[in-house]
């Protein structure tokens, strides 16, 4: 129920610029920048914008009032949102799944806080003949496991307090300087952080194995394990086992882990990055999947070591991601193809790419 939903359940979506529209609770709605659909191939966006514009709006303005702490609305009124908000997704699912059964249906709406603040989003699908080619994933892990240390829990309180800070204004993007481990949130240069840096670090040293056991087979913890597993900076150890949480069923276990490596490539960590992998997620069910493995194979693209293989397999995926108008999966895809390509054809120039694209 949203009422049980808390500011600390968030989780960015590419970078510290970006998070769910619901980051911005019962505050006006921003603007709609853009509507995408991706892994349909009945409705392109200009039909989805056409057929369900009006009423992705509405969905805009009512994520707007979601609350994101158990007290902020009443119980009532958070009943009376989680209906209007899936009264409209089921509108928009089942309008696209009669014409093409779907195996996955998800309405992804981002908030950019900017400035200016604005909301992109995109509707992803995939369609049952679709559906084990682009979800390939595992079993769901179902063990029970005890958070060490009550390391979790600290994540989860820092996390709490990145967003509580996000949310105010404070500038939270990160670079190599800000961040002295392999994955930070938000940098823990910012006083009301910084006491978190040495307790994750310790906890995640002296708990570290019981944190990959998690990672592995708990049945809950495995994405924040992930990001706790960061602060051991051992990434020879941890980069295969973010591979494998590629594939996990769980669409928060595959962005962190995807982020975690995204941060890892932007720092040239030397590890094998498991690039195959990441070029198939390329296509995964989720905005959140796309981006950050986007984001990574950006970073890589640069790499004579997996350049070759980004160029082979990566591109008729990064074309599609081109043309989408959500920044945080076109950006990467544009800077994808000047990598591999060496051309510098315009963003928006489909043209010129999709020709590059067939003479290579």
């Amino acid at each position: 129920m949203l009422r049980r939903g808390t500011v600390s359940t968030l989780r960015l979506l590419a970078a510290t610029a970006v998070a769910p529209l619901c980051a911005l609770a019962q505050d006006p709605a921003p603007p709609l920048e853009s509507i995408d659909i991706y892994g349909s191939s009945v409705l392109d966006s200009a039909a989805v914008r056409a057929e369900f514009g009006a009423d992705i709006r509405r969905y805009v303005e009512i994520m707007s009032q979601a609350p994101t702490g158990p007290s902020s609305v009443t119980p009532e009124k958070a009943d009376e949102i989680e209906a209007s908000l899936l009264a409209i997704q089921t509108k928009i699912r089942d309008g696209i799944g009669a014409r093409a059964p779907l195996a996955y249906f998800e309405v992804h709406a981002t908030l950019s806080f900017g400035p200016p603040r604005q909301v992109n989003v995109t509707i992803d699908v995939v369609e049952k003949i679709d559906e084990a080619r682009r979800m390939p994933f595992r079993a769901a892990p179902t063990q029970q496991l005890e958070d060490p240390g009550g390391v979790l829990s600290l994540w989860d309180e820092y996390e709490g307090k990145f967003f509580e800070l996000l949310l105010a204004g404070t500038p939270m993007q990160v670079d190599g300087n800000d961040c002295p481990v392999l994955h930070c949130l938000g940098p823990f240069t910012q006083p009301e952080l910084a006491p978190y840096l040495d307790r994750l670090n310790a906890g995640a040293r002296e708990h570290e194995n019981e944190l990959y056991e998690i990672a592995a087979n708990g049945a809950d913890g495995r994405a924040r394990a992930l990001f706790v597993l960061a602060h051991t900076n051992d990434a020879a150890r941890l980069a295969p086992v973010l591979g494998r949480a590629i594939y996990d069923p769980n669409g928060g276990v595959r962005n962190n882990a995807m982020r975690v490596l995204m941060f890892m490539a932007q720092e040239g960590a030397d590890v094998d990055f498991p690039i195959r992998d990441l070029v198939a997620a390329l296509d995964f069910p989720a905005s959140s999947d796309r981006n950050k493995a986007a984001y990574t194979v950006a970073a890589l693209a640069d790499q004579p070591k997996y350049r070759d293989t980004i160029r082979a397999d990566a591109v008729p995926t990064v074309l599609r991601l081109l043309r989408l108008e959500q920044p945080n999966n076109h950006d990467p895809a544009y800077q994808i193809l000047k990598s591999v390509s060496g051309q510098a054809f315009g963003e928006r120039d489909y043209a010129a790419w999709e020709a590059w694209a067939a003479g290579r």
